[in-house]
């Protein structure tokens, strides 16, 4: 088997799920050895997924969500895992760890067994930055939709097929979607956080995917009670950061050719305008008491005072239970480095022309395209 990567994020896809995608999509010659290979994992933990389903999902979905989530906004690359990774360290919240995730389908009855092998799998698996994933800390809850339904965004980065994969950046825009797309989205959605909540013994969910920047009305249509922190970054940074993490999980997951990199970086700066006019236009209806707006730039240098004014502004209480865990981290955190990058010509050309009202809503500078820029 060629090319094979034994800690693909689809290796817990539900079987039945995972047949879906493939007919959905094309399979590349070469990397026909690593989809046998996820199809042959995923019929073996089909027979502890369907026993786990058949004992737990009555219960599940009797489940509560008392007290609706707190969510972590703004697109890829704005510091949101950096944010995320903080608030975990309270312990009034529940979230996705990678069992509840890529391991959703089996995370019950096969609880003392998988975070041994992910342990192993999750070892350098964050290729975009310097930060870990480890089996303690929260991850994304779109992974733990991608097992079970076709409708995430993720699946674009596992079969980019040239660049026809990104028919699925219409899912994370659910709410412009037919009525029967939106139903199958919020029943697989409401699942999962029902069965994270279940195994969380009722606390409130923090919850950080970077589509969830694009649907934030929905979000809030299905839980009224949600609130939002919208973490934003320079948009250079953004742009350029989020076409390495593209380029560099495409390279490890991906299971058809990925499109150029020029395609990728159009619909990265594409997605980007879209997302935030759209993020915008629902924020713009909100109440200003259930969201809160950070500047990363402002943020990383200074955290606590953030902290203290986010939990303040939102109403959410425990600040003071939790700050002592909030300085640990961030006190291991000290020798953390950021990449740097430069900015090609034509990339500050492309945002600038494209994100226009995002310079003006958050006051970042426009580059002049003609000059070498580095940040």
């Amino acid at each position: 088997m060629s090319h094979l990567t034994l800690s693909h994020n689809m290796m817990g896809c539900r079987f039945d799920n995972w047949i879906k995608l493939l007919k959905e999509n094309n399979v590349s010659k070469e990397k026909k050895g690593q989809a046998m290979f996820i199809t042959f994992v995923s019929a073996m933990l089909a027979i502890p997924a369907g026993l786990e389903r058949l004992l737990f999902d009555g219960r599940i979905r009797r489940t509560k969500i008392t007290k609706d989530p707190l969510y972590v906004i703004g697109h890829w690359r704005t510091g949101t895992t950096f944010l995320q990774n903080l608030l975990s360290k309270d312990k009034q919240f529940g979230w996705f760890d990678p069992m509840k995730t890529v391991s959703f389908n089996n995370c019950i009855l096969l609880k003392d067994v998988l975070p041994k092998v992910e342990k192993i799998l999750l070892k350098d698996a964050r290729p975009m930055d310097n930060l870990d994933y480890t089996i303690d800390l929260p991850m994304e809850e779109v992974f733990a939709q991608a097992t079970i339904s076709t409708q995430a965004i993720s699946h674009m980065l596992v079969f980019p097929d040239k660049g026809k994969g990104v028919k699925y950046i219409e899912t994370a825009f659910i709410d412009e979607q037919d009525e029967k797309k939106q139903k199958e989205w919020t029943k697989a959605y409401d699942y999962i956080l029902k069965k994270a909540t279940y195994l969380e013994h009722g606390k409130q969910l923090m919850l950080k995917s970077p589509e969830n920047t694009c649907r934030i009305r929905k979000l809030k249509k299905c839980y009224p009670g949600a609130k939002f922190i919208n973490i934003y970054r320079n948009p250079y940074v953004v742009a350029r950061s989020t076409k390495n993490m593209f380029l560099k999980e495409m390279n490890l997951l991906s299971l058809s050719e990925p499109p150029s990199e020029e395609f990728i970086e159009d619909t990265i700066v594409e997605l980007m305008a879209r997302i935030y006019r759209k993020a915008f236009r629902d924020l713009s209806m909100m109440n200003e008491a259930d969201y809160i707006e950070i500047r990363y730039e402002d943020f990383v240098k200074n955290p606590m005072p953030y902290m203290r004014k986010i939990y303040e502004h939102l109403g959410l209480g425990g600040f003071d239970d939790a700050k002592d865990s909030f300085q640990k981290y961030l006190d291991d955190m000290q020798d953390y480095k950021t990449n740097q990058y430069e900015f090609s010509s034509e990339l500050i050309r492309k945002v600038n022309e494209k994100l226009g009202f995002y310079f003006e809503r958050y006051g970042y500078q426009m580059l002049e395209p003609n000059k070498v820029n580095q940040a």
